[in-house]
Order: structure tokens, then sequence, then C-alpha cells
């Protein structure tokens, strides 16, 4: 007899609702890419690439929905933006912002949230060093992103990529993949507490 050899844990999200129809699904994607349009408007205005709230966003939209809903719900999100809604940084929306300088960092948000919540239906969120390593994987994703496409769009080099849209976040983003973690890892003591 084969033994399965992938085991997947639920989500918190799953702990707390039964999802198990389209309806409630949709509802949840929805609210989460609402709820990263509010993150993404707590934010200062840099250029070309701006500070804010978005990728600490990303990360826990992922952990708790997981892999599929999480990248679902950032993929409604940006078709939302895209729409004109003022849900990327600084209250901007419309098309343009999809092929603007820190574009690339929208793009990387589906795959940063589907790592997480690929991390969080391993379990790994429930464990500390385990989620933060993995949360600091997922948010480096949206680097790799936003840098590659940073320097197709001006034309320059990865170093010169790197010093305008990498290097002026490290510290304050590895802050917010550390918050992540002890978000997720928070709120799996506290529902172990509770059961």
């Amino acid at each position: 007899m084969k033994q399965q050899l992938t085991t997947y844990y639920p989500t918190f999200i799953n702990t707390l609702f039964n999802l198990s129809s389209w309806q409630r699904k949709l509802c949840a994607t929805t609210s989460a890419a609402l709820l990263l349009g509010l993150a993404a408007n707590i934010s200062i205005p840099t250029y070309p690439v701006p500070f804010s709230l978005q990728s600490l966003g990303v990360l826990l939209i992922g952990a708790c929905l997981g892999r599929k809903l999480g990248a679902l719900a950032i993929l409604q999100y940006l078709f939302l933006g895209a729409l004109g809604l003022p849900m990327f940084a600084n209250g901007s929306g419309g098309f343009m912002a999809l092929i603007s300088p820190s574009a690339g960092y929208l793009y990387g948000y589906a795959f940063s949230a589907y790592i997480a919540g690929f991390a969080a239906e391993k379990g790994y969120d429930r464990r500390f060093l385990l989620g933060l390593i993995a949360f600091a994987c997922a948010h480096q994703l949206i680097f790799v992103f936003g840098v590659a496409y940073l320097m197709g769009y001006f034309h320059i080099s990865l170093s010169e990529a790197l010093q305008v849209g990498y290097l002026p976040f490290v510290g304050v983003d590895a802050l917010k993949f550390i918050i992540a973690t002890c978000v997720m890892f928070s709120l799996w003591r506290y529902h172990a507490k509770k059961h």
C-alpha cells in the first residue's frame, strides 16, 4: 500500500469558518482583498516604490486562507485595483498602476501569498522558527519580482535596481515577516488553549 507523503493541515480560517461552499470562499477572498486595500493605503509615498503595509497583509492573507484562496484573494485585489478602486499604495488605482515602476511588487504578491499559504498548510506557521523561515522566503519573493521589474522598467543594472528597490526596505520589511510570524504563532497558541 502506497503511503501518502504529503500531509496538509487546516489553515487558521478553517478553524473559524466552514468554507465548503464557493459563496463562502468568495466572501473570504473578497474580504481579504479589501483588507489588503486598507493596508496598502497605510503608506509613505516614496519614489519609485512606496513604503506600505501591503506585504505584511499578503503574508497574513496567505497564511490564514491557504495557498489557493490566498493567491486568489491577491488576484481579486489586483482586479479591483485595475478597475479603478483606490486599492494600491497612496490611494491609487486604475490599470496604469499595474504598469507603474512598482508593479513588479504587486505581481509578486500572488506568488508570495501562495508560498505563505503552502507553508501554513504544512503547519509551519504553528512553529515559530519554521514560520519565520517560511515567511521570510515568501516575503523575499516579492522583491525578486519587484527588483526584476525595476530593471526592465528603467533599463538599469541589478545593482542599481537593488539600491532603489530592495536596500531601502530591508529593515522595515524584515520587521514585517517577523510580525507575521508572531501573529500566526500567537493565533495558533491561543487556539490550542481554547481547545
